[in-house]
């Protein structure tokens, strides 16, 4: 039988029948320029199957068959070198089995103690007590009234707040809302991915490129010789840093979060709820134009890759708006992206390139009186983010993380 009619017979395919060949698996002679394959080759083909589902490799498999053709099948001599890999492919077995055993007990406790991770003593923040002095009008920086409230443990979970001036705000569920500014947060024309939808279209090598310049942001911070008393993120995706610095921050600190989209910040504190030991934060659901925070009272600003998401959307600097909340001798930190062309650059908008130009926060940071103490660069980034369309698919180009960390020049 031709080459076809054999595969068809034995539920293979040709390029299969072809590579036993080229192993000497099977070996058919050619009659006119093409195999013919008889009933001997049928149960050669069908003693390979069947060593093969006892887990023998190819090569194993024709060694077996080379002794066999030579020997015959019922020999001594066979049955004695048969049966010695029969049993050296049963020790193999039995040692992958017990390795497997031990993985799989492994995965089973790993398993059972991310199930009962304890969360039944969840302690719910609030906006804390103690931090109600930072609390001013955003409109006419006056001092903000507070009624009709509950309070859990030091922390304002509800409150009514009101200005003189006619701003009003809430707290609800121990966040600061400022219910003009809540919205769902878009990226362009659509709602932001979630973190799940984020990490399913997005590769590893990216994603690490993110990780690194966080990491170097968190080097910065921990080499600063203060204490925080109070530390803001400025982020697009709420707390992103956060998931990896909490394990860092000074159990005295109280961290700020700040977003527009309550769903987001909601998710956000409850997951901080129910998994970390870190209890003191501040959660505002506002714009930056409406922060209700007084000037100088922040240690730390962390301005992870914000600015130029927020300069884009509104055409306003964010550096305008966060600066004056620094302490005298705050710092910021936080990484902006830059672009560098390799070669010719495909497709580019000269305004995307003008955007992401390195000189543009060293300017800011002569503007603005900062004084640059630590600096490293990050990249080229590996991979893409298909959330960034203004990157997407743009030959020629190389995406770094400026990392900085500066001090507030007053006077």
């Amino acid at each position: 039988m031709k080459i076809g009619e054999f595969a068809q017979k034995h539920n293979i395919t040709q390029d299969t029948v072809r590579h036993y060949l080229d192993m000497g698996l099977l070996v058919t002679e050619k009659d006119g320029g093409q195999y013919d394959f008889s009933e001997v080759d049928c149960h050669d083909l069908m003693q390979i199957i069947e060593l093969k589902k006892l887990n023998f490799s190819l090569n194993e498999v024709r060694k077996i068959l080379t002794i066999q053709r030579i020997s015959g099948s019922n020999t001594n001599t066979f049955r004695n070198l048969f049966l010695t890999f029969m049993e050296e492919k049963k020790k193999e077995v039995d040692f992958k089995l017990q390795k497997y055993n031990k993985f799989n007990e492994l995965l089973k406790d790993k398993i059972q103690e991310i199930q009962s991770t304890e969360i039944k003593d969840k302690k719910r923040f609030g906006f804390p007590i103690s931090s109600l002095h930072l609390l001013i009008c955003p409109k006419c920086q006056s001092k903000l009234t507070l009624n009709e409230g509950t309070i859990e443990e030091n922390n304002i979970m509800d409150a009514n707040i009101k200005c003189s001036c006619g701003y009003e705000a809430v707290i609800r569920n121990g966040i600061f809302i400022y219910e003009k500014s809540v919205r769902t947060k878009m990226l362009y024309g659509k709602k932001m991915p979630s973190k799940e939808e984020y990490l399913a279209c997005t590769p590893y090598e990216y994603n690490n490129f993110l990780y690194k310049g966080m990491n170097a942001i968190i080097e910065f911070i921990n080499k600063c010789s203060m204490e925080p008393e109070y530390i803001m993120e400025i982020d697009n995706c709420v707390g992103f840093f956060l998931l990896q610095y909490i394990r860092f921050i000074p159990k005295g600190s109280v961290y700020v979060l700040i977003d527009y989209d309550i769903e987001r910040l909601t998710k956000l504190k409850l997951n901080l709820e129910m998994y970390y030991d870190h209890k003191s934060f501040i959660f505002l659901c506002c714009d930056y134009d409406e922060l209700p925070i007084k000037k100088s009272s922040m240690d730390i600003l962390i301005d992870y890759n914000m600015s130029e998401n927020y300069e884009e959307s509104t055409g306003e600097v964010l550096f305008e708006k966060i600066l004056p909340l620094m302490k005298p001798n705050g710092i910021i930190t936080g990484s902006y992206y830059y672009l560098i062309e390799n070669s010719s650059v495909i497709g580019l908008d000269k305004k995307i390139l003008k955007r992401y130009n390195k000189n543009n926060y060293n300017e800011r940071f002569d503007k603005y009186n900062l004084k640059l103490i630590r600096s490293s660069d990050i990249g080229p980034a590996a991979g893409e983010n298909p959330f960034n369309m203004d990157l997407t698919g743009i030959k020629g180009l190389d995406l770094y993380q400026a990392i900085y960390a500066c001090k507030r020049i007053l006077g």
